[in-house]
């Protein structure tokens, strides 16, 4: 006769106690993987907004000098990490402390306008804003809708301006703190942000200035987008505000 087998079930705690310790340690680590810890700092009621925004994916906390990411809302940032990666409001915000703090990832939120553009252009094809993309926010912070695509469409067919001037509105500066330090924390997965970053002289933004440009995160890095042609209106505004933060 055939030999009986028994059937044994096994479940997952013992499965993992019989694991070899360092698959065990893989799958606890895994587990007990934390979201990221972000400093949000302010007072006002944006950063209030911006303090309950930011905790829907990470864990915010007062303390400057111990998290690995600040987002400066309002007022200034005090004492950080020495390799933090921090956001504050403005590209002259940031070139001061990247002076003071050398060796932390420093950039501003000029974002706002290209939110509250993306909002506006949302509104006009009736979709929903997360069906825009690429609006750019250059300098000290002025959109640039040139490579935007809206539902998938030139943004340019719905609209004859590339250079608009939506009203920035509180909600616009929110988004723009959230989506700035988020995407420093957790990457952009290829999509693009602006924000405010040490100029190189691509775009003709010259050096030695803080100037808003595109670019892509992966956490805690981005890198610039290059390859971006500029029609004579937008470099004309470029130069403007390059002048203007040059002599800020």
């Amino acid at each position: 006769t055939p030999k009986r087998v028994l059937s044994t079930v096994v479940s997952p705690r013992a499965m993992l106690s019989r694991a070899p310790r360092a698959m065990r340690g893989l799958a606890l680590g895994a587990r007990m993987m934390s979201k990221p810890s972000v400093a949000v700092l302010g007072s006002g009621p944006t950063a209030a907004a911006a303090k309950a925004a930011v905790g829907e994916w990470a864990t915010v906390t007062d303390s400057a000098n111990s998290a690995p990411y600040v987002l400066v809302v309002d007022g200034a940032p005090g004492s950080v990490k020495a390799d933090a990666v921090v956001a504050v409001p403005t590209c002259a915000d940031a070139a001061k402390l990247a002076a003071a703090v050398p060796t932390a990832k420093v950039v501003a939120v000029t974002a706002a306008p290209a939110v509250a553009a993306a909002a506006e252009l949302a509104s006009k094809a009736g979709v929903a804003t997360s069906e825009v993309a690429n609006v750019i926010s250059w300098g000290s912070g002025f959109a640039d809708i040139s490579h935007a695509t809206v539902g998938g469409k030139w943004a340019l067919t719905i609209t004859d301006s590339p250079l608009p001037s939506p009203a920035v509105t509180p909600e616009a500066e929110v988004e723009a703190a959230v989506s700035t330090i988020k995407a420093l924390a957790l990457g952009t997965d290829g999509a693009w942000v602006s924000m405010g970053v040490p100029a190189v002289g691509d775009f003709g933004t010259g050096t030695g200035v803080y100037y808003s440009v595109p670019v892509v995160c992966t956490p805690g890095d981005y890198k610039r987008v290059g390859g971006i042609t500029l029609s004579p209106p937008v470099a004309a505004a470029m130069e403007a505000s390059r002048a203007s933060l040059a002599g800020a």
